[in-house]
């Protein structure tokens, strides 16, 4: 079975040097987007109102297959 890494991105790049063994590029694609709620309960920005967290999906030849990214914005409605 591949390996497929997840790099993180949310202000500060982290590269994943482990990987992870999928079955294929479709399980990898669902890791990810797995990946970016468990992030962002942990990394949401308390002092700001934008933030995006992108995870990018690489597979053993280094080669870049998929992308997901989760975005939050917070708007006050207080006048």
């Amino acid at each position: 079975m591949p390996r497929y890494f997840f790099d993180i991105h949310d202000g500060i790049s982290r590269r994943d040097d482990v990987g992870t063994i999928c079955d294929d590029i479709q399980a990898a694609a669902l890791e990810a987007k797995r990946l970016l709620p468990s992030i962002a309960s942990d990394e949401i920005s308390k002092d700001g109102e934008r933030q995006t967290i992108t995870v990018v999906v690489a597979d053993e030849d280094g080669q870049v297959v998929y992308s997901a990214a989760l975005t939050f914005v917070g708007t006050w409605l207080l006048r």
